[in-house]
């Protein structure tokens, strides 16, 4: 039973007397199996506790990088503002690059300055680019810790990865358009991204795709991706609109006042609107009923499970387990009353 605590601080602990400690670390017998736990349990808790006061007061520099949509960037921006006063008995500070738009050339070097710099670990939403994910891999191997943020570079050394489980979320809109549809022959769902070169848009789209098909295989799915020309994405909405119905909307990317009313503007509205992320414009189109269904996930929750993986790595306690779609969030509108 290796420790390094003195037997009086083990006994306190357990709320035993330190010669009972004393037979059961020396493995002198006559002691029942439930002390022997106890002094266990108590040895761990003190272990917890040195870990803490290691943290106490030390301040941890964490690079947040980020390529997202305004209304992202900002929800995110929120989410940092609450959790970080709590991020305790550490001090983590953020050293922030919040960007619309982000060349894979800047964002290279971006993380460059990080690794030339030196920092306590990077917390990074980014396209899936292999200059980035190479220097995903010198930053791990630099010793600073990198965790993905919504959208995951599983195929690099990166530490680890928070938010959704992006398949499986895509999976649930899936099913809840295939129960909305149920009794509409031959359904066309209109799936919209804003950059496929983010990984997690794709895992939501494939996941959509696989499991709205595999159960209506006389459905079509049409995809548009906003990419950097907002207009042309408009346009070919309101082109798709007039030639064929649209029973379903599904939104990954966003911009989803800026579709909806392309698609109004021809006189459509789909029987159902699956969109992503719970900010501002979303939340106004859902209490309108113009959105009818919003998956998201909680920023906060995301920010705060980040920054415990990168204190698990300098301090060596334990990691948030990794849930598989813990964080999904389902809102509809009755629920905003």
């Amino acid at each position: 039973m290796a420790h390094r605590f003195l037997i009086k601080d083990i006994a306190l602990q357990a709320g035993l007397g330190p010669a009972t400690v004393d037979r059961v670390l020396n493995r002198r017998g006559n002691v029942r199996q439930q002390t022997i736990d106890r002094v266990q349990q108590a040895i761990v808790a003190l272990e917890e506790q040195r870990q803490q006061l290691a943290m106490t007061g030390r301040k941890i520099l964490v690079d947040l990088v980020v390529e997202a949509p305004q209304t992202f960037i900002e929800a995110l921006e929120t989410a940092c503002r609450s959790e970080l006063p709590l991020m305790r008995p550490a001090v983590i500070r953020f050293r922030s690059d919040l960007r619309m738009r982000f060349p894979v050339a800047d964002l290279e070097k971006r993380l460059e300055q990080v690794l030339r710099r030196g920092s306590d670990g990077v917390i990074l939403m980014s396209p899936a680019a292999d200059r980035i994910k190479t220097m995903v891999d010198r930053l791990e191997a630099a010793k600073i810790p990198v965790v993905t943020l919504a959208t995951d570079l599983e195929d690099t050394n990166r530490t680890a990865y928070v938010g959704l489980n992006n398949r499986r979320a895509g999976g649930t809109a899936a099913w809840v358009a295939n129960k909305w549809l149920a009794s509409v022959a031959e359904p066309t769902v209109l799936m919209t991204l804003r950059n496929e070169r983010f990984k997690g848009e794709e895992d939501r789209a494939e996941g959509f795709r696989q499991a709205f098909t595999g159960r209506r295989p006389d459905a079509e799915v049409l995809e548009l991706v906003e990419g950097r020309d907002r207009p042309r994405f408009l346009e070919q909405i309101s082109s798709i609109a007039t030639m064929q119905r649209i029973d379903a909307l599904y939104s990954i990317g966003g911009s989803n006042r800026a579709i909806l009313d392309a698609l109004a503007q021809q006189g459509i509205r789909p029987q159902i609107v699956i969109a992503h992320d719970l900010e501002p414009d979303n939340q106004a189109l859902l209490g309108t009923g113009e959105i009818d269904f919003l998956l998201y996930h909680d920023f906060q929750d995301d920010i705060r499970n980040a920054c415990r993986v990168i204190l698990s790595k300098h301090f060596g306690t334990k990691p948030p387990t990794s849930s598989k779609n813990n964080s999904l969030r389902i809102l509809v509108p009755p629920a905003l009353d």
